[in-house]
């Protein structure tokens, strides 16, 4: 959510799956220029893949997990500068 913050563009979500189940899903960025900027693909497991990709819309907030968000969102402040506020 910070990358869609900073530069825009699409999230996409994919299921991962694991011997024929899956397992959860995976979000990602394509950046405006169409360029996919996935920072935690290496998370997977050998054998884990991510299948069915979709674009979705950035999902209204308080997040799920807002209070970690708020504070990794701080931290990249503190390097970079202000970001546009987070779309709630």
């Amino acid at each position: 959510m910070i990358v869609n913050d900073i530069f825009g563009g699409d999230l996409l979500v994919g299921e991962v799956h694991l011997d024929g189940a899956q397992h959860g899903f995976h979000w990602w960025n394509r950046l405006p220029s169409g360029v996919e900027l996935d920072l935690t693909h290496e998370q997977f497991q050998r054998g884990q893949a991510v299948t069915a990709a979709r674009v979705v819309e950035r999902p209204p907030g308080p997040l799920h997990r807002w209070d970690e968000y708020l504070l990794l969102r701080e931290r990249v402040i503190k390097h970079l500068g202000h970001l546009p506020e987070p779309a709630i």
